[in-house]
């Protein structure tokens, strides 16, 4: 009988003390949470990555791993982060930020297939995230598929006809593939709706320039000069079509291309 009394105190003493265990465990990733949350929001990356590290090793959920991928991103840390989101994916393979996350560190790397691959792995789950059409599309371009890239800007004008970085990329894909007339309207309404934006013009007149046509092409430079009169890639090029009017078609456009669109997370 004292045996089994015994036994039976030893059960309770062990189970209230896992109690306690996971009761100061719970107030220690609360405590380290809440330091990585300031740290991150005051850009103290170090503070937030020892941080989100030693909740991440007290509770290895996805949304901590995702946290601790995020601080080293802050960092610049690019193949921590890697590692960080690959392991959200791991503990939970339908957290479609990580996917998100993963492969805007992938395209900063320049490693476009992956970038893809992961972007077609969230839009597997959530078909409609623009923001993953996007990140997939600039991939796209970024490993010369024009028209993959032309299909996903598209499908995200389709939605939403005024997103001036759709239209851009779209464009540059058009570009590409030597569609001046359709790049110049997509560049033509990515001045619509920015209409301050120097940039725009300068694309645009690249593109009258490539067809031939100077006097729209100088014109182009001439807004962008307004907008920008230091602007000296546009002076430069303006003097270059001026001086080569009246010569025979098939020049080849001054200046240097309209690099392809930054992407904007």
């Amino acid at each position: 009988m004292k045996r089994i009394l015994s036994l039976c105190l030893l059960a309770t003493l062990t189970f209230s003390s896992s109690r306690f265990v996971l009761a100061d465990q719970k107030e220690e990733v609360q405590k380290f949470g809440r330091e990585g949350m300031e740290a991150s929001h005051s850009k103290n990356w170090p503070k937030a990555i020892s941080a989100f590290k030693r909740v991440a090793e007290l509770q290895p959920t996805s949304q901590n791993h995702e946290n601790l991928g995020m601080a080293y991103l802050g960092a610049g840390n690019l193949a921590e982060a890697l590692k960080s989101f690959g392991a959200a994916i791991a503990a939970d393979a339908d957290n479609t930020s990580a996917y998100y996350n993963r492969a805007s560190v992938l395209l900063k790397q320049k490693r476009y297939e992956e970038a893809v691959a992961d972007c077609t792995e969230l839009l597997n789950r959530q078909a409609d995230n623009a923001k993953a059409k996007h990140l997939r599309a600039a991939a796209e371009l970024g490993k010369a598929d024009w028209k993959a890239a032309f299909d996903d800007y598209s499908a995200i004008l389709n939605g939403n006809h005024n997103d001036a970085e759709a239209l851009e990329g779209r464009a540059y894909a058009l570009m590409q593939t030597k569609d001046y007339d359709k790049a110049i309207a997509d560049y033509s309404e990515v001045i619509r709706l920015k209409p301050k934006n120097a940039h725009g013009y300068m694309k645009r007149g690249y593109l009258y320039e490539l067809k031939g046509d100077l006097p729209k092409a100088i014109a182009d430079c001439e807004q962008a000069l307004k907008l920008d009169p230091k602007d000296q890639e546009a002076q430069s090029r303006k003097k270059a079509m001026q001086s080569k009017q009246g010569q025979a078609p098939g020049a080849p456009p001054a200046g240097q291309p309209p690099p392809a669109p930054a992407h904007t997370p």
